[in-house]
């Protein structure tokens, strides 16, 4: 499957997620992205350093396509944001980061089973 098909396939095709990209793990490059996702590369590059630093996360909130989401969880995998009752879900695997936006109809636990699924096949297969 091509990047552009987990992003409409296995994320949007859901129908928990309504927005989603995959970008590369250093966040400096874009993979696939669905229609009305434009997180700007400084933003995901704030994601990508968070990872690994997830203290200016908790403290300045998470942007993403410009808006402001508070960050309710940050490690070395996964990273999870919330405004109201939508938020986002952003997994690093080996080689990607994958980000996904759900609307305040979907529960954060659907979403994040969602995108935490594709993650980790991404990863058994070697992304």
């Amino acid at each position: 499957m091509s990047w552009q098909g987990y992003v409409d396939q296995s994320l949007i095709g859901t129908g928990k997620i309504d927005k989603a990209a995959i970008f590369s793990a250093a966040g400096d490059s874009v993979w696939a992205v669905s229609s009305g996702f434009s997180a700007k590369p400084e933003e995901i590059q704030h994601i990508s350093k968070g990872f690994s630093n997830s203290g200016p996360l908790f403290e300045k909130g998470v942007h993403i396509s410009g808006e402001k989401y508070m960050c309710i969880k940050a490690d070395d995998r996964s990273i999870y944001g919330k405004k109201g009752k939508e938020g986002f879900c952003a997994v690093k695997t080996k080689q990607a980061i994958i980000v996904a936006h759900y609307p305040e109809t979907t529960q954060p636990g659907e979403a994040a089973t969602v995108i935490e699924k594709l993650a980790d096949y991404l990863i058994g297969v070697g992304y």
